[in-house]
Order: structure tokens, then sequence, then C-alpha cells
């Protein structure tokens, strides 16, 4: 299977807002599920979608503002009582262990399970997981607090084999893999098939960042070069940068000029002030600069 779906959980900056929970986006990809941030009420969501927390193995946390990660002690809490077993994977800056240790300790609910946090600390682009379909990257963000991204990235799946070719030629099993991986095939008697024509080209490459918090820095671009799915904040409409610059985030003019400067294939908006009621505005300024815009409404699935 080549499937990977994003689940919009919450799309509101730091305060809930009408139909708009805080921040979260499930990634599910071939039976594992990826969190990104886990903001209050993020297992309330979860349940709405129908999305099976057990299967969660790693959470990715962009900073410690409350928007982010009050609803992580709740989750795991919830996956303690549901008697998980396998570790959950938590990244994140520092602090976050100290603050899940303090919430343990006054509450008396170690989870049964092992928590394992990483902390994150980087100023540039560095790899955090290689899996064995994928890997994930964090890089700096530009808050007011210690903040990172994250970048998902599908690792290059191997050819198919035109069938017509294995039946018409005989094709033994040993080769398979030899002409997956690129290899040119050559028969018994020593003629050669060059693999461009005995194979079709894989499934591309699926990929997705997620730039939570951020005031506009050129070198964001860099750091997701060439994505399919671009999520960025645009907390700010441009009638509100004076407030966007001095709060350290980003309007939907920023987000776009990014994804136009990265190469990104589609761009994903969210982190929506509560002050916004029409979110469809955001994507309404977005789109003469970058015209592939999806708005984070919750419950959204995007294919990546």
């Amino acid at each position: 299977m080549n499937t990977a779906t994003l689940t919009i959980l919450g799309s509101s900056a730091a305060l809930p807002a009408k139909n708009r929970n805080l921040s979260a986006h499930l990634l599910e990809l071939d039976g594992h599920s990826l969190l990104f941030d886990c903001g209050e009420a993020t297992q309330f969501q979860l349940k709405r979608y129908r999305k099976k927390i057990h299967k969660i193995s790693h959470i990715f946390i962009s900073h410690l503002h409350g928007d982010h990660l009050y609803g992580l002690p709740g989750l795991i809490s919830s996956m303690h009582m549901l008697d998980r077993k396998k570790p959950l994977i938590i990244y994140g800056p520092k602090g976050i262990k100290e603050y899940l240790d303090v919430i343990n300790s006054l509450t008396d609910s170690e989870p049964k399970f092992d928590v394992i946090c990483n902390i994150i600390a980087t100023s540039s682009l560095i790899q955090i997981i290689d899996e064995h379909k994928y890997t994930v990257e964090a890089f700096p963000l530009k808050h007011s607090v210690e903040t990172y991204g994250y970048r998902f990235q599908q690792k290059t799946l191997l050819r198919n084999i035109k069938p017509e070719f294995i039946e018409n030629n005989n094709v033994k099993v040993p080769w398979f893999n030899k002409i997956k991986n690129g290899e040119d095939y050559i028969n018994e008697v020593g003629k050669v098939f060059p693999n461009s024509t005995i194979t079709n080209n894989p499934p591309e490459v699926k990929s997705y960042a997620y730039c939570s918090d951020t005031a506009y820095f050129e070198q964001l671009a860099e750091y997701v070069k060439n994505v399919g799915l671009l999520y960025h904040e645009s907390t700010f409409l441009i009638e509100n940068n004076e407030d966007a610059i001095s709060k350290m985030h980003s309007t939907a003019t920023d987000a776009a000029n990014i994804a136009v400067k990265s190469g990104a294939k589609q761009l994903l908006l969210g982190h929506f002030s509560a002050r916004y009621d029409k979110v469809e505005l955001f994507e309404k300024e977005a789109k003469p600069i970058f015209d592939n815009v999806i708005i984070a409404n919750e419950g959204l699935g995007v294919d990546l």
C-alpha cells in the first residue's frame, strides 16, 4: 500500500473558537499514526473522527505553549487506561519531559507503558527518525519561545515490473528485487533489457511539512523545499500584519510566499486567530500569490 492521509484535528490559535479546536494534525500511513502537536481536547477530536489512539506511535510537539500541548497529559492517561503496552515516543523542545513528569507526580498517574521523550535542539535541518518506509526531520522556527517544525518524507519506492514482461520472458524470482531496484535484466542468452522499458515508475513519494507558530523568515523555504503538502500557520490576515510581527506569527501572505519560494505543491493554512469568523478570507488572501491553497477545517482529510 502507498497511502498517507492527514486529518486536521484542530486549527485555532491560542484560544478555541466556534467550530475550531486547538492545534493537532494526525498523519496516518500504512496502519501507523503520527501526531503533530496535541492541543487541548485532541483526544476528543480523535474520538469524533473515529481515529484509534493505540495506533499513535510518535508525537511531535512544536513548542511549549499551551495550545500545542495541553492535550498531551489527557491523551497519555487514556492510553494508560486502555492498557497500552507499546512505548510512546515523543519529540519536542527542552522541558517536554519535565512537563509530563510534574503532572504525573502531582496526579499520581504514572503510565504503565514507556513514554520516551527525545529532546530537539538544533539550529538547522536534522533527521530525527529513519524508519523502513519514511524519515522525519526537525528544523527551527522563529517564534517567541524555542519552536520546531517537522518534515515527514516517504522513502523512495521500488519500481513496478510490468506483468507482461515477467510472463513473456519467464523471469525468475531472484531477479525481481534487482529489477525493482533499477537494474537492467539480462536473460539466459545475454540479451539486455533496459530497466526503463520493463518497469513502470513507482508512485510519487509523499511528503508533508508541519510549520506551526513562526514569524516569516526566508530560510524556512529551504527547510521545506519541494514538499508535497506544506502546512504553514497563518494566524493573521495582512491587515493585521503589525500584530503578526509583534507576536512572531505569520499572515496568509507570509505563508503563500514561503510556499512559492519552497516549490511546495500544496499549501495548507491553519492556526487562525479566534478574532476571525470567516477563515475563507485567508484562502482569498493567499490564492493570488500561490494558487493551490487548502483551508485546515476541522475533520478535513488530505491525501498526501
